[in-house]
């Protein structure tokens, strides 16, 4: 039986063009509702004189819960991550950065906020930003 891909969409209005999720597709857009489907495709679809036994249709069910829960740790995982990201660089609130940012241009100045851009951790200076990863020297303010 022949699956096509299965990608997730969504529209920004109703003229505009449909926009792709990145984080939604493949895989990752594999919903309980997805499996559910899938399963219930596949038993329409078998030979009727060789039917699939219960021991395969079970490892097949088991098969694709580890699939939705190897998706869901994945996602859990990706959290923990970026609020860890977030955490490091609540620490560096009020400290001295010195850090290069996107023009490689070296700032030096005091961390006055914390955010995510782009999946990108930042560190605002001032009117600049400095990646997390870009932080070169650390000090106490004063």
């Amino acid at each position: 039986m022949a699956v096509s891909g299965i990608t997730s969409s969504t529209t920004t209005g109703t003229t505009d063009p449909p926009v792709v999720d990145k984080d939604k597709t493949g895989f990752n857009s594999l919903t309980s509702d997805t499996f559910l489907k899938l399963l219930i495709t596949q038993l329409q679809n078998q030979d009727p004189t060789a039917p699939m036994g219960n021991d395969e249709l079970l490892n097949q069910l088991s098969n694709m819960r580890n699939l939705q829960a190897n998706i869901e740790l994945s996602d859990t995982l990706k959290s923990f991550g970026q609020n860890e990201k977030m955490s490091s660089g609540a620490a560096l609130l009020g400290k001295l950065i010195t850090g290069t940012n996107a023009d490689n241009k070296e700032i030096t100045g005091v961390a006055d906020r914390v955010f995510v851009q782009n999946g990108d951790t930042l560190v605002g200076i001032g009117t600049d930003q400095v990646s997390l990863g870009k932080v070169t020297g650390v000090s106490i303010a004063g």
